[in-house]
């Protein structure tokens, strides 16, 4: 009995943090500067494993992104991939809006193949 009160505890705790998280990466969301626009891109990738909606801003660094999707899809965190836009190459340094991101766009998560 108290070994399943401890794990719910345990369990409550981590659902918090969770919580938290969220809510301080919605207020990030939400605090927004003059020319900033909150849109939602999808995420795949050629295998199709990945099928993830992601809200940024358009000012956001495309590397910030990324991060969110590695931290999701930690198999891909160590390969050599590169991602693309409408055909396009999408530079990881630049912002959402520089790379030509637009709302609603699919972003494909590629892999370089030896």
């Amino acid at each position: 009995m108290l070994n399943q009160l401890n794990e719910e505890k345990n369990q409550n705790k981590k659902l918090l943090k969770e919580l938290n998280k969220e809510k301080i990466e919605d207020k990030e969301l939400n605090d927004k500067k003059s020319g900033e626009k909150i849109i939602a891109i999808f995420f795949t990738s050629v295998n199709q494993d990945i099928h993830r909606p992601i809200s940024c801003k358009n000012t956001d660094i495309f590397y910030k992104i990324e991060e969110k999707i590695y931290n999701e899809y930690p198999n891909y965190k160590y390969c050599d991939t590169y991602f693309t836009v409408n055909g396009n190459l999408i530079n990881k340094l630049k912002t959402i809006e520089e790379n030509g991101i637009k709302d609603g766009n699919t972003i494909i998560l590629n892999i370089h193949e030896e």
